[in-house]
């Protein structure tokens, strides 16, 4: 009689329990990216309860995208992999931080996508990759000088990175593959001796090129297109939902034109031909590291002419652009943004914004200025003019700061400047947003 009886109590239970209320739903805005970096040099996903904040600091500011980086410098922040574990990752026995943040991410309502970021050709010298393979991988300058960067025009790097990179995609339900240092340090560098042995080989010379020869240019600006594009084949082969965005170099003044792109310090210096990646859909979408004060002038021009090349050059969307928080006081990183989510005069939008970075949100939220006297002196307002001179003191008004960015994004809020009392800030995300669909190709 017992055995019938308790499935019939837990029936009344619930026959008389009020029902839970649907959760109300989510009000959204125009689809746009909002992503935020998140460096493994600070905090960000080191622990759990790192993660759950990230998550909650993300929701709370309408954002729906985190490119997370995972590898820095040869090591994972995640548990699938070849490479060594990151010393600095605390939590319990076995903590996987990129499964972590994923599951917390992809739970939120609205969704967060994750994408893992991942330093390609940089390395750093103590990383185990470079110690093993420093003798025949090492990027070197003409004059034999290292920097802890493995050199792009080595097959046996791409063929190590590739799958570095392909196992991370295939072991984790990631949004995108983030790739940053794709390229060289300078137009210098390319001279380890394999790189060169095969380059005379390819092209027939019969003595190690000069640094200024356009034909070794444009056979280093080809080894790092190849890696790119071999990559992205690859995903789009096994995993085709995954995509592949790369971090951007904008050094200077943008160019006026499509014709003026092989001038940029992008395509000559570093040999990153990004806009062939994009033009010919190498990458699903480019982050062009538009990283400019707004304080100054020379630099306010800079971030425009980028501004106009990205959204008016045919491939818009297929661009996030991505702004230098840590180089602006809070007000103008926000006017920043709504220039870049606004349309040209043209009528053309950009995909949306990534903002670096969760730990430097300011230039009162970065230790690149409350760590450096000098860099902070070039500054027009003082952040660290208040009698505030000890590091755990700078430390901890930078998170305050770094908090109330958070806020900023969403909600009309006001900080206090140390010069000129309270300023009142204006939100740039006042509701939620889809991430946009991303199209297969670019018109060309």
């Amino acid at each position: 009689m017992l055995r019938f009886a308790a499935p019939f109590l837990f029936a009344v239970v619930l026959l008389g329990a009020s029902p839970s209320p649907s959760p109300s739903p989510v009000t959204f805005g125009p689809p746009q990216y909002r992503a935020l970096w998140v460096d493994a040099f600070h905090d960000g996903i080191k622990s759990p309860a790192q993660v759950e904040k990230l998550v909650a600091d993300a929701h709370r500011a309408n954002l729906n995208a985190l490119l997370v980086q995972v590898r820095k410098t040869g090591d994972a922040y995640f548990l699938h992999s070849d490479e060594p574990r990151a010393i600095d990752i605390g939590g319990p026995r076995g903590f996987d931080p990129l499964g972590y943040v994923i599951r917390l991410a992809h739970a939120s309502v609205p969704r967060i996508e994750v994408h893992a970021w991942v330093n390609t050709f940089f390395a750093g010298e103590s990383s185990r990759v470079y110690v093993q393979h420093q003798d025949d991988w090492a990027n070197r300058t003409v004059d034999g000088q290292t920097a802890g960067y493995l050199d792009p025009g080595v097959p046996e790097v791409q063929i190590y990175l590739h799958r570095i990179f392909m196992d991370l995609a295939r072991n984790y339900d990631v949004d995108g593959i983030h790739l940053d240092f794709v390229r060289y340090p300078g137009d210098t560098w390319g001279y380890s001796p394999a790189s060169v042995a095969l380059y005379m080989l390819q092209t027939g010379t019969t003595s190690a090129p000069d640094p200024t020869s356009g034909l070794w240019k444009a056979w280093r600006r080809d080894r790092v297109t190849a890696f790119v594009r071999d990559l992205h084949a690859d995903l789009q082969g096994q995993k085709p939902w995954v995509r592949l965005s790369a971090a951007l170099i904008c050094y200077g003044g943008g160019p006026t034109s499509a014709s003026g792109w092989t001038t940029t310090s992008a395509y000559s210096s570093v040999f990153q031909d990004w806009r062939d990646w994009i033009v010919k859909g190498y990458v699903d979408f480019g982050v062009p590291m538009n990283y400019d004060s707004d304080w100054s002038a020379r630099e306010q021009r800079w971030f425009g002419q980028w501004l106009a090349f990205d959204k008016d050059s045919g491939f818009a969307n297929h661009v996030v652009i991505g702004v230098g928080a840590f180089l602006n006081y809070p007000e103008d990183t926000l006017t920043q943004i709504r220039q870049v989510i606004s349309a040209s005069a043209a009528g053309n939008r950009v995909l949306g914004v990534a903002i670096y970075s969760y730990a430097s949100t300011s230039v009162y939220g970065t230790d690149d200025f409350y760590t450096s006297p000098d860099l902070a002196a070039g500054l027009p307002r003082q952040p660290y003019a208040g009698g505030m001179t000890t590091p755990a003191g700078l430390a901890a008004r930078a998170q305050t700061f770094n908090q109330k960015f958070m806020t900023e994004l969403s909600q009309p809020d006001h900080y206090d400047d140390v010069q000129l009392g309270s300023i009142a800030t204006q939100p740039v995300f006042t509701m939620p947003a889809p991430v946009p669909d991303v199209p297969a190709t670019v018109p060309q």
